[in-house]
């Protein structure tokens, strides 16, 4: 089955969507409308600290301050936030999730500049290898590999890339078959900033290095290396013009930065549907990747390349509550404030006894398989409670259980799954990255602000008709009273139960529509005798 990255470039809006299996695992949207700062790392200035939360809010220069909190701090240790920073001090941090609903973005100082292969980390010494390189030979090789690269950390950068430029050097003439003995390269001495030893640096392996060559992943240091140098140059001069708040470096647009993120083995073919977006994707490979040249294609069919491969259908089913799966089953998403909450209906399934317990299990795994899709496709962090259909069966539980952790080896995010309850329900956390896909897309509905929920006209005018009468017996009788509220809910006072209510109160009832009203916003008030 394909997988295809295909890049679809418009005048407003730059879509970018991954397939795997012939089917749309994730999608990346860019608007100059939504600037997203996810990953872009700034000299803030803490603007005020919240003990109680053990956080701080930064300024960044945006429109809202980012939140701090005391773990994402470099070694914090057991010390409390405002013994770790104070109100006013300068405080270098990157952006890890963009803002949600009310909340701005989350920050942590704990830097980690992401490259094709590995992630740069100038704070952390250790070094890792993702599970999502399933041999175990092959992430200790990585390992291996990555920490002889970083042996030299605790130096300057310019001192390890001149040890392992010769490292490289000896090792690419011995396979070309030069046993000569190369000549040793004289350490530079040891540069310091002032008394103050440079921490020791480290990084994170990513999936994409699964096979890679040392060369490969000392390439890919070197680049982070050097834009680390560039971002501690600019921190400087910020701080010595006192321009601060100020950003130091920003993400790729979606074009570079899906191709640095998705170029791999299992990538088959690479599409591109104008001229721009082409020519940046040819130049990013020709640099970073030549081998998958020729597996750039420019595309330009009048159908459309979301149309042509159905992607549009992929994500309007996304956009929905229900997914139905191929048993009859279906799957069913409700979103809260605190978590998620995810449906397995049996749909047309109606078999009894040992033969229900069978074709729950079937519906069961493919929902497991469909709800790791949905995840990574609608962008949903946080705490996910999974309802499957309850079955006896011991093995049957696990075997969902195991099929769903099997499904989410391809996901990006950190993400836990927990066991099976009783009830058939099982926890899990994905971590919370981006605006999930519904929040990109959609725009709160004026009229519900977005519960999805109206009040009905029945509710809605017994609650007018006492708020009316309290009004009237709250000041002398007679005179008017004016009802301003929605049309759909002024419609409702015809003559008869005007008159009624007239004599009720004792005075002449005015009832004024007013077209921008939601139904359950309405005022009562007096006009005079």
């Amino acid at each position: 089955m394909a997988n295809e990255l295909l890049i679809d470039v418009g005048l407003t809006e730059t879509r970018v969507a991954l397939v795997e299996d012939d089917r749309l695992v994730h999608l990346d949207l860019e608007r100059p409308e939504r600037d997203s700062a996810l990953g872009a790392i700034f000299l803030g200035r803490v603007r005020r600290i919240e003990k109680g939360l053990g956080a701080a809010y930064v300024d960044i220069g945006l429109s809202r301050d980012g939140f701090l909190g005391r773990d994402d701090l470099v070694e914090p240790g057991d010390k409390p936030i405002e013994q770790c920073l104070h109100e006013g001090e300068t405080v270098l941090v990157q952006v890890v999730r963009d803002p949600v609903g009310e909340k701005g973005v989350k920050l942590t100082c704990q830097i980690a500049l992401p490259g094709r292969f590995l992630s740069f980390c100038p704070y952390d010494a250790a070094v890792r290898v993702t599970k999502r390189i399933a041999q175990d030979a092959e992430r200790m090789r990585l390992a291996a590999v990555m920490q002889s690269l970083m042996a030299l950390a605790d130096q300057t950068p310019l001192e390890v890339t001149a040890r392992l430029q010769h490292e490289v050097s000896v090792r690419l003439q011995h396979r070309a078959g030069d046993r000569r003995s190369a000549k040793p390269v004289k350490r530079a001495p040891e540069r310091r900033n002032g008394d103050e030893r440079r921490r020791r640096m480290g990084c994170i392996v990513n999936a994409n290095a699964d096979g890679v060559s040392k060369e490969e992943l000392f390439a890919d240091l070197e680049r982070l290396r050097a834009r680390w140098i560039a971002i501690e140059d600019r921190r400087r001069l910020a701080t010595e013009s006192s321009n601060v708040p100020a950003e130091l470096w920003r993400e790729m647009g979606p074009v570079g930065r899906a191709l640095r993120d998705y170029v791999g083995a299992r990538l088959d073919r690479i599409r591109v549907n104008a001229a721009p977006g082409f020519a940046e994707a040819r130049a990013w490979l020709f640099e970073h990747a030549p081998n998958y040249v020729a597996r750039l294609e420019r595309f330009d069919d009048p159908a459309g390349l979301f149309e042509l491969f159905e992607i549009e259908a992929d994500i309007a089913a996304a956009l929905g509550r229900r997914i139905e799966l191929p048993s009859g089953g279906a799957i069913v998403f409700g979103e809260t404030e605190a978590l998620t909450a995810i449906d397995v209906d049996s749909g047309r399934a109606s078999s009894r006894g040992h033969a229900f317990e069978e074709q729950a299990l079937k519906i069961n795994l493919e929902a497991a398989t469909a709800i790791a899709r949905q995840l990574r496709l609608r962008g949903i962090g946080g705490i996910v409670v999974i309802d499957f259909l309850h079955m006896e069966n011991a093995a049957y539980r696990a075997q969902t259980v195991n099929a769903l952790r099997e499904a989410l080896k391809r996901d990006p995010a950190p993400h836990k799954v927990l066991g099976m309850s009783a009830l058939g329900l099982v926890e899990m956390t994905r971590k919370r990255i981006g605006e999930p896909l519904a929040t990109r897309l959609f725009d709160n509905c004026p009229t519900c602000d977005g519960d999805g929920r109206l009040p009905s006209l029945p509710s809605v005018l017994a609650e007018l008709l006492r708020r009316t009468w309290r009004e009237a017996t709250s000041s002398p009788a007679g005179g008017k009273l004016e009802i301003a509220c929605a049309p759909d809910v002024a419609a409702l006072f015809d003559d008869e139960l005007r008159s009624k209510l007239e004599r009720q109160i004792g005075a002449v009832v005015q009832v004024k529509p007013e077209a921008g009203r939601r139904r359950e916003s309405f005022s009562v008030g007096r006009l005079g005798r």
